[in-house]
């Protein structure tokens, strides 16, 4: 990074930038801005030096409760800036609504413990702010240990979700009880994903589905479904790929804060079954190329540092393809 594009971090108070000095110690370039009544002006005066941080890091004890205006204030003044909300195993479960609106695409929750690893491949913070300042997709090679084999599937039918979910099954070695729970984890989690590839992510002209769920098919002419799963003894990495690209960010996010408030509500209010995947997985990701291709992916641990009522991240991602002078040309957002 330059000096004149850092990270900007953004703290309640100083004790809520005490709970993450840890973390960000390791990110290079780091400006911390414990947010008061003088923040319009801290950012008017970098802005007046020609300080544009590419990413914000910003407490999920700031936004949206204390300042709910505070994503649009950023946005205001450093219009190319990604936005990046922290969050904690421990804290309240943040207002997937107020994202939505403000359109945050990236949400960390960040376990806070000593025993936290802070590697590349497990803190999701600094895998985060690593593809975010790159400006890269996420991919489950970085959630596993280099070296680990990625099994791929290409699927030809929907007769064949069984031989993947039981591939994934006879993978993931170890008599443990944690063990067999990232066994049948990993089984619905692959189920869901292969379910929404065969059935939700195929849309007529008309936006309307065109294949019944549960219904047996064979992929159409020219269409793709890919499966890829790596296990390194620990984690549990997984991610379905189609080449329809029929989801949208704000479709996804509206899809998460309906399913979060679904008591009471049909069971097919849409989208149960990326609900489903993004709250069993540790990490959550999905890369949208509109009308090309849609990825969805993650990862969970055996020891997993989230507790099953904790909340959990997104990266919600999309590229965007132009042809100029017969050029292809990818835009990433």
């Amino acid at each position: 990074m330059q000096l004149n594009d850092p990270v900007l971090a953004l703290f309640a108070d100083a004790d809520d930038e005490n709970t993450w000095y840890s973390s960000l110690s390791m990110i290079p370039e780091v400006i911390r801005i414990i947010a008061n009544r003088f923040l319009l002006v801290t950012l008017d005066n970098m802005r007046g030096l020609g300080i544009n941080p590419r990413l914000a890091i910003v407490s999920g004890a700031l936004y949206p409760t204390m300042m709910p205006e505070l994503i649009k204030e950023l946005k205001n003044n450093f219009p190319r800036m990604e936005i990046l909300v922290l969050s904690s195993t421990v804290a309240p479960f943040p207002q997937i609504e107020r994202l939505l609106t403000d359109k945050v695409r990236h949400l960390v929750i960040e376990p806070i413990s000593q025993n936290a690893a802070l590697c590349r491949n497990q803190s999701p913070l600094l895998l985060a702010v690593n593809n975010l300042v790159n400006k890269q997709k996420w991919e489950i090679a970085e959630y596993v240990k280099d070296g680990t084999q990625i099994h791929v599937f290409q699927l030809s039918s929907s007769n064949e979700k069984e031989q993947v979910i039981g591939t994934i099954e006879s993978m993931v070695q170890g008599e443990t009880a944690e063990h067999e729970l990232l066994r049948q984890k990993g089984a619905l989690l692959a189920d869901e994903m292969l379910e929404n590839a065969f059935y939700g992510a195929p849309k007529g002209a008309d936006g309307n589905k065109i294949f019944r769920k549960g219904e047996q098919r064979s992929l159409l002419p020219g269409e793709k479904i890919v499966f890829s799963f790596a296990f390194d003894g620990e984690t549990l990495a997984m991610e379905m790929a189609d080449n329809w690209g029929s989801l949208a960010p704000d479709m996804i996010m509206e899809y998460l804060a309906r399913n979060q408030n679904s008591i009471g509500l049909p069971d097919d209010i849409g989208g149960r079954g990326l609900f489903i995947i993004w709250r069993f997985l540790d990490q959550f990701h999905v890369n949208i190329t509109p009308g090309n291709q849609t990825v969805v992916g993650g990862h969970l641990r055996v020891s997993s540092p989230f507790p099953p009522e904790a909340p959990r991240g997104f990266h919600i991602t999309t590229t965007e393809k132009e042809k100029i002078n017969g050029c292809t040309i990818t835009h990433r957002s």
